[in-house]
């Protein structure tokens, strides 16, 4: 497992991870094979801004190798910060989810293997990061690194995203002392392999917290580094502590109904949640033939209810319950 110092603090730096065995790489869905899309997000927000201080925490990455285990600990950081609910991942939490998702056994060196980002996101949708299915996500899907939209609407509307990567040696010669450093195109190298996760954005590339430090990885290094013939992948990550139970809304503005829509009209396959029951009276039946003029209100109701950005079989469902719950009895 390859160690390196911090040059200020002294303190150790572990990487950790490893390249997805070649039947996982292939067996994962991508964004931009389909024809849905999300709504188009601001080019600048920052996430981590919720939780500072959480995500500074390394989580145990100074000594292990388990940067993938680390990286989800961060955006469980910002998942439930977002959704009112803020928790801070400890680093006994995280070493604990590093052997359920790796096999690594505390206090056996040999076990300190790292892990893929396939395996571990895996492990965390099945068990939760607790192992008892605690904090555990509804679903991930791989996103085109070559997308500038795609990764911003993901990161935006989702909450982060989870990369695995392996860095140039530029990135770690010198080594970011602070935050703000930017990392652009080089050359990777397979000895540094590594798990970092986007917390946001600017006009350069996607804000990424590494070893408790909030960067940039610009556009041109995400395409580049993160795509299948350099080793990387980078995913998409849903997650329903990222929506405000009590506002029915993520930072993003959707509640999870409409995650749920848009992540599965992507490629995802989170399962739909039940629908609630529409408040208010019922209407009030006309008095004669329903009219041309009353079926079409009604069903642009219905498609009003729903999602500002709908696929032609939400729009259709939708204007079909808008139509379903205003029809008088009796009118066929």
């Amino acid at each position: 497992m390859k160690t390196i110092t911090h040059p200020t603090s002294g303190q150790s730096i572990c990487f950790g991870r490893t390249r997805p065995a070649p039947h996982l790489r292939t067996g994962h869905k991508m964004m931009s094979r389909y024809m849905g899309a999300l709504p188009t997000a601001p080019t600048s927000f920052d996430w981590s801004t919720m939780c500072a201080t959480a995500e500074a925490n390394i989580l145990g990455n100074d000594t292990l190798g388990d940067c993938t285990s680390a990286g989800a600990g961060h955006l469980i950081d910002i998942f439930t910060a977002g959704g009112g609910s803020p928790v801070a991942i400890t680093p006994a939490q995280a070493i604990a989810f590093y052997s359920q998702s790796t096999g690594y056994v505390p206090g056996n060196p040999a076990t300190d293997q790292g892990g893929d980002e396939v395996t571990v996101l895996t492990s965390w949708k099945q068990k939760g990061y607790d192992g008892k299915g605690g904090h555990a996500i509804a679903g991930f899907i791989q996103v085109d690194p070559t997308n500038q939209a795609e990764l911003l609407a993901a990161c935006y509307y989702f909450g982060g995203l989870y990369f695995g990567l392996e860095l140039p040696d530029s990135y770690i010669t010198p080594f970011p002392s602070s935050n703000g450093f930017v990392w652009g195109p080089g050359t990777p190298d397979p000895n540094n392999g590594h798990c970092i996760v986007g917390v946001g954005a600017n006009a350069q590339g996607i804000l990424i917290n590494t070893w408790g430090m909030i960067g940039t990885l610009t556009y041109p290094a995400i395409a580049q580094l993160c795509a299948d013939a350099a080793g990387g992948m980078v995913f998409a990550v849903v997650d329903s502590e990222w929506v405000n139970k009590q506002k029915n809304a993520s930072p993003s503005g959707l509640n999870w109904a409409q995650i749920v829509a848009d992540f599965d009209g992507i490629g995802g396959t989170v399962p739909a949640p039940a629908p609630s029951p529409a408040p208010g009276p019922s209407p009030t039946p006309p008095s004669g033939p329903v009219t041309l003029a009353q079926a079409q209100a009604w069903a642009a109701a219905g498609i009003q209810a729903g999602h500002p950005l709908q696929t032609r079989a939400q729009a259709v469902a939708a204007s079909n319950a808008g139509l379903a719950s205003h029809w008088p009895s009796g009118q066929s």
